[in-house]
């Protein structure tokens, strides 16, 4: 089975996409293919669809879930031709389940591994491989962890974990990126990434709007590595629309729109 976590969550065997209708066995499906091929606990899964407390019937409730997840499986299983059951692939364990990928491939894991192979290049100092491999892990991505699917308290702390993984990606390759001399394909590759996804930190805001204005120019990289690296102050100063921090942003922005048209820029007084 082939899951897909960075942005809408899917799940394909051979192939056939399975699609739970139900919103909670959906949910369900997201937790399990967070953990593939490791065992969620159904504590952990009665807190993800009730966070609030679970009801009277719960276990009851799950089961009807999880009988529902594993008819769609089967479904799809047979039609895909697969020698494996729904019970081989959706595995019931003392205490939990198990989503059985049998060997299929995981977008979160890919990222991981990617982007891995790239921190490890970068550390015996191969630039060029290491941009290399973080560029190619966030092509990974599609649009925000497990988009479309209700998300209670592991989901949410699943889909945090990814993101922080995602700016830490995403930071290592601008600054190599950058120091290899790379800065006009890294400002369109770097549009492209961020208009697919950036996470709610203003500081990935700031630079897709400045990239949006600017285009291919060097110095929309060197505002964010000089913001990145005062990122606490930065953050409070520039988050709120129309406050001086937003119209300083807006400045810099219609500065460098005007050094791109030959404008002379403007001083400030």
């Amino acid at each position: 089975m082939d899951l897909r976590v960075l942005g809408g969550m899917t799940a394909h065997e051979g192939g056939l996409p399975v699609s739970p209708s139900a919103a909670m066995p959906r949910q369900v499906l997201a937790l399990l293919a967070a953990s593939a091929d490791r065992i969620v606990p159904t504590c952990a899964i009665a807190e993800e669809l009730w966070p609030r407390g679970a009801p009277s019937d719960a276990e009851r409730a799950m089961e009807s879930h999880v009988h529902q997840l594993r008819s769609d499986i089967g479904t799809v299983l047979r039609a895909a031709g697969s020698e494996r059951s729904a019970e081989d692939a959706l595995v019931w364990v003392p205490g939990g389940y198990r989503l059985d990928t049998g060997g299929g491939t995981s977008d979160a894991r890919s990222f991981e591994r990617m982007a891995g192979a790239g921190y490890r290049a970068l550390e015996s100092g191969n630039l060029e491989l290491g941009g290399k491999w973080l560029r190619e892990a966030l092509g990974l991505w599609t649009a925000a962890p497990f988009t479309g699917v209700a998300q209670g308290p592991h989901l949410r702390s699943q889909s945090a974990h990814l993101t922080g993984s995602w700016q830490r990606a995403v930071d290592r390759w601008i600054e190599t990126d950058f120091r290899l001399g790379r800065w006009r394909a890294l400002c369109t590759d770097l549009a492209r990434v961020l208009t697919r996804f950036h996470s709610a930190a203003p500081l990935y805001a700031e630079l897709k709007a400045d990239l949006e204005h600017c285009g291919q120019d060097p110095e929309v990289i060197r505002r964010y590595l000089r913001r990145r690296r005062g990122a606490p102050a930065f953050s409070a100063r520039w988050v709120v629309p129309g406050g001086e921090g937003y119209r300083s942003a807006r400045g810099e922005r219609l500065r460098c729109l005007s050094a791109a048209h030959g404008v002379p820029r403007m001083h400030r007084i």
